[in-house]
């Protein structure tokens, strides 16, 4: 009795230890259930509501709007807006044509990547009246916002003022609905946002990309805002103040129509700049200077509307990746950009030195090419085969002292046309894909108004 007594109590402790460790096993199981329950719950909670929100204002300046420093009034919603928003005050595009630049806003990729070089511009060097063109177009297998958003169980809707946006350049990829204007104004576009609005809106989540043209040349004097001057230079650069107001007539108008106050991440930003004259050029798509390639970018979140303005160089290139971090996506190793989530909330750590490309090809009667590559405060140019710039872009705002014969640049040359050529030779590369478009009289005159006929 007394062995069997003794026996019972050595087993004891032994059944107590397994007891033990099954329930540690069993908290810890209930704890890491609770654990994913809860991160799939604030996943969802985080990325119910949001709307999606892109808006690319053709042709702007970002150094012509007031909270850029400029001291007319160009935009009072847009400055309104800019009190609630995050601005980067160095943005940069990637090329200064429409077709290249946004096409780099849609895939994250430069544009020696998703090889949409020219777009209409092709169409200089039409010479009949109804001639079959070859456009550039961004390849099948490049992935874009629109097609990103719409496997995030987005409704995604599109409406262009440019016909350097539309089905032939494959900007349509992706969206339910999508729109291509021929410079109409920007009132016609909010008219068919008006007439779309309910079916924007009763699907649960959309994204909505926007693109005004109306900065864009032949500049119009929009009344009240146009005053004439005394030149032809100040007259142009009244005009071209006047339509920067005249679509900031047209943002507020759809902003209030959609209610983007509520659940909206709102981006507005523009394909690139225009040139004014600063270096004897009126437009754009002349060169990689500072008035062709730098760009606003105002950022109106869903969770904050604290104003913050954040100096760091910035691409047109963030924007899909962040786009993607605020909807809780995971970063695509295809896509170039950086989210600018972290610099908006202060989680990067020391800021990590970044290189920034911009690129420009055109065939006039011999191919042009200019590669740009800006670090920190630099700008180092290049114009092949030749030419060389160096620009300090604090010092030297409007780039007219050029450094590379210094001396004491020599070195950091060479590290920026080594970047430049490093990441060249390495990066992903696409096939080049083309549509065919055929013109007619009536559209050959009316892109001739704009430019992209001689």
């Amino acid at each position: 009795m007394s062995g069997n007594q003794n026996k019972h109590k050595e087993q004891i402790p032994t059944n107590n230890m397994y007891t033990g460790k099954f329930r540690k096993i069993f908290i810890a199981l209930i704890f890491l259930l609770v654990a994913i329950s809860l991160i799939g719950f604030n996943s969802c909670k985080k990325t119910k509501n949001y709307n999606i929100i892109v808006i690319v204002i053709d042709a702007l300046r970002s150094d012509h709007l007031p909270f850029y420093g400029y001291k007319k009034n160009t935009a009072p919603f847009l400055s309104e807006l800019s009190e609630k928003s995050i601005i980067f005050k160095n943005v940069f595009s990637t090329s200064s044509w429409t077709a290249p630049a946004t096409a780099s806003l849609f895939t994250s990729l430069y544009p020696f990547q998703h090889k949409v070089l020219m777009g209409l511009l092709a169409l200089r060097q039409a010479k009949k009246i109804n001639p079959k063109i070859e456009i550039n177009k961004i390849p099948d297998k490049v992935t874009t916002i629109a097609e990103v958003l719409k496997r995030a169980g987005y409704k995604t809707y599109g409406i262009s003022d440019n016909l350097n946006i539309g089905k032939m350049e494959g900007f349509e990829k992706g969206f339910d609905m999508f729109k291509t204007n021929n410079y109409e104004g920007g009132k016609k576009v909010n008219q068919t946002l008006k007439k779309w609005k309910t079916k924007i809106t009763e699907n649960g989540k959309y994204f909505l990309y926007i693109h005004y043209m109306d900065p864009h040349a032949p500049y119009h004097g929009r009344k009240p805002w146009y005053e004439e001057k005394d030149t032809y230079r100040e007259n142009l650069i009244s005009a071209y103040d006047s339509e920067i107001n005249y679509t900031d007539e047209c943002l507020k108008e759809v902003f209030k129509l959609f209610k983007w106050d509520k659940n909206t991440l709102l981006i507005i930003t523009s394909d690139h700049g225009e040139g004014l004259w600063d270096h004897g050029k009126m437009a754009h798509g002349n060169s990689l200077y500072r008035e062709e390639i730098q760009v606003p970018l105002l950022i109106y979140l869903p969770s904050s509307r604290t104003k913050k303005e954040i100096r760091t160089n910035v691409s047109l290139i963030d924007i899909l990746p962040t786009v993607r971090d605020y909807i809780g996506l995971k970063r695509s190793r295809k896509e170039e950009g950086i989210s600018l989530k972290p610099l908006i909330e202060n989680k990067t750590r020391k800021e990590k030195e970044r290189y920034i490309f911009s690129y420009l090809w055109k065939k006039v009667k011999n191919k042009i090419e200019f590669r740009s590559t800006i670090y920190k405060n630099w700008q180092y140019i290049i114009k092949l085969p030749k030419k060389r710039e160096l620009f300090n872009l604090q010092r030297d705002k409007m780039e007219k002292d050029n450094l590379f014969f210094n001396s004491k640049s020599e070195k950091l040359v060479n590290i920026l046309e080594i970047k430049f050529n490093s990441f060249l030779s390495k990066c992903r590369k696409y096939e080049q894909e083309y549509y065919t478009y055929t013109l007619n009289k009536e559209k050959m005159e009316k892109l001739k108004s704009l430019g992209y006929v001689k």
